[in-house]
């Protein structure tokens, strides 16, 4: 299924770069969801390939998959964070950020509505109950997309034992020792951990592994399990029991996947 989506593919190319070169603090979080927006993308390509949705569904998938991410840009230049508790909801001020530059106002109003709906709920805990399928389809595909490259994203970030960005990290506390109860029962109870109750990067490094009970699709299971991501991610956990018993039920999760 050929899909063009150039022209945007360059207006986003064009807007990131105008915020990378403003920046005057530190350009590689800019940088790192420059890339991780072409990444989510290219996994959106192989979700709509295998799955072959109807031709405005896969249009819509693959532009939400472009702009989920680009309030990103203004949001760190205004307030140096991605955390959206500390400082705005990139959804929802990403559909805001379309609007205001009228990005889709050449797409037909059924992709405009489905892009608009994606952007606004991809980052959502859950998606509510009731969205209609289409809309829920092309949001669990965006969810897919960017999660798959979130593990490729913190797999090399928190890689090795030097200082972590605070930016990329969510402002936790970056101690190889601490870990929450709540994230290793989440774990255990078969649940999506929260990032408000991530406190350290091991408690990320649980939460990360959480998320392969949400994948809807297979193709993104396949790919996540022959990454070998997780358990990169998974293996510098401390040795305490609780910790220990939550790395294995997730080493299960990975083994199953399917």
């Amino acid at each position: 299924m050929s899909i063009d989506i150039s022209s945007h593919e360059r207006w986003f190319t064009a807007f990131a770069q105008k915020y990378r070169a403003a920046e005057r603090q530190d350009v590689k979080p800019v940088d790192l969801k420059i890339e991780h927006t072409g990444k989510v993308l290219e996994h959106a390509r192989r979700i709509v390939g295998e799955e072959r949705p109807d031709s405005v569904t896969a249009r819509a998938c693959l532009l939400a998959a472009l702009y989920h991410d680009v309030a990103r840009f203004p949001q760190y230049a205004r307030w140096h964070t991605f955390k959206d508790s500390q400082s705005v909801d990139h959804g929802l001020f990403g559909v805001a950020t379309l609007k205001a530059e009228n990005r889709l106002k050449e797409e037909p109003a059924a992709v405009r509505r489905l892009v608009l709906a994606a952007v606004g709920m991809h980052n959502r805990f859950k998606v509510p109950a009731g969205v209609p399928d289409d809309v829920r389809w092309v949001t669990d595909a965006v969810r897919d997309a960017d999660k798959l490259d979130i593990f490729r994203v913190m797999a090399g970030h928190l890689a090795g034992s030097g200082p972590k960005n605070d930016a990329v990290i969510l402002h936790v506390q970056d101690d190889p020792r601490l870990w929450t109860p709540s994230v290793v029962q989440d774990v255990m109870a078969g649940r999506v951990a929260a990032y408000a109750d991530l406190h350290s990067v091991n408690d990320f490094r649980l939460l990360l592994g959480t998320w392969m009970y949400d994948l809807r699709f297979a193709v993104t299971r396949r790919r996540l399990k022959a990454s070998g991501l997780v358990p990169e991610l998974l293996a510098a956990l401390p040795d305490a029991v609780p910790v220990r018993a939550a790395r294995a039920r997730l080493l299960a999760v990975l083994e199953a996947l399917a």
